[in-house]
């Protein structure tokens, strides 16, 4: 299994842009202070003999670990009452409600009311490369031939695991936003696909 090649530089700009809102460039040297803390954890579940999530054909099922799967937490704290934000990437094709639910059940059996579902942001990194068989709807567990719930504690499990190391390492920070270019962070699957696009398209 491999996790989905997202850049550091990206995440946390998206981070900025999702969690606080930010809707324009701030120079650095005017960045806003906040308490900031970071967390990771292994979420990586079953490595064999189930579907990866997202593969069409029953046939295609893991045959061992290639890159182990991971949970990467970010927490923002204004200082302000109710200013406190998680965003969490993980390695998987996608995150459902019953996921979501039960890290914030988790959660808050360990730190009360400070983490809800209004401040706690989990977003997929949309690897298809990661077991199956985590979602609640029927239709997703075609390729692990039903829920596993193996992998489900594994992904929930990792999730917590890296909010409650992000949150102990909570400390001054600034955050700041820039806008540019990021060359050779990610590719094109299908060249031949994208050379059909009008040449104005292509000389972007």
């Amino acid at each position: 299994m491999f996790p989905g090649r997202i850049n550091w530089i990206i995440q946390l700009t998206l981070v900025g842009c999702l969690v606080l809102g930010i809707e324009q460039s701030v120079n650095a040297a005017e960045a806003q202070e906040y308490n900031v803390g970071v967390g990771i954890a292994d979420i990586t579940g079953p490595s064999a003999e189930i579907g990866m999530m997202g593969y069409a054909s029953a046939t295609q099922s893991a045959r061992g670990i290639h890159i182990r799967l991971y949970s990467r937490a970010f927490i923002f704290d204004s200082g302000e009452p109710n200013g406190r934000a998680v965003f969490v990437s993980v390695d998987c094709a996608m995150i459902g409600q019953a996921i979501k639910l039960e890290v914030v059940r988790e959660l808050q059996l360990k730190f009360g009311t400070r983490y809800t579902k209004k401040n706690v942001m989990l977003s997929a990194t949309h690897t298809h490369s990661g077991p199956a068989g985590y979602m609640q709807y029927a239709l997703y567990g075609i390729s692990s031939f039903g829920f596993v719930q193996d992998n489900f504690r594994a992904i929930v499990d990792g999730i917590v695991e890296s909010i409650e190391k992000a949150d102990r390492d909570i400390q001054p920070g600034r955050l700041s936003i820039k806008r540019g270019t990021v060359a050779g962070a990610n590719i094109n699957r299908s060249p031949s696909s994208y050379e059909a696009n009008p040449l104005e398209e292509r000389n972007q």
